[in-house]
């Protein structure tokens, strides 16, 4: 019984760890954007809730993807499938973010994220 709560205990705090660092990366990320897109006060509200909700549909789908990948039966249509559910989240995201934002702060969103994700790697070897 004590081995039983101990596995649970630990497994329970792995999950809050990992969602502590999701969290926090999401800070990071967002002050990251603000900076580099030059988001007003305004801009930043409307835009982070949306980008946020498009964060977690594209993570939802590459856990998917590399699920399908690593599976015993995956399927290359499936994969491929996947890999389109990716280029399609991107247009539809991006038509909403015309909504919010002018074009050159989409574009400069485009190349952001690329320096962001090279920046957290960075840290993650440092």
């Amino acid at each position: 019984m004590n081995k039983l709560i101990l596995i649970l205990s630990l497994i329970f705090c792995g999950i809050n760890i990992h969602a502590q660092d999701d969290n926090k990366i999401a800070g990071i990320r967002k002050e990251y954007l603000t900076k580099e897109l030059a988001l007003t006060p305004t801009e930043s509200d409307a835009f982070f809730p949306v980008y946020n909700e498009y964060i977690q549909k594209k993570r939802e789908t590459r856990r998917s993807l590399r699920s399908e990948k690593t599976s015993s039966d995956n399927s290359v249509n499936k994969i491929i499938d996947l890999e389109q559910n990716l280029v399609d989240l991107q247009r539809e995201y991006l038509e909403k973010f015309r909504k919010i934002l002018p074009e050159k702060k989409i574009v400069q969103l485009l190349e952001a994220e690329k320096k962001f994700k090279t920046m957290m790697i960075q840290r993650l070897k440092d």
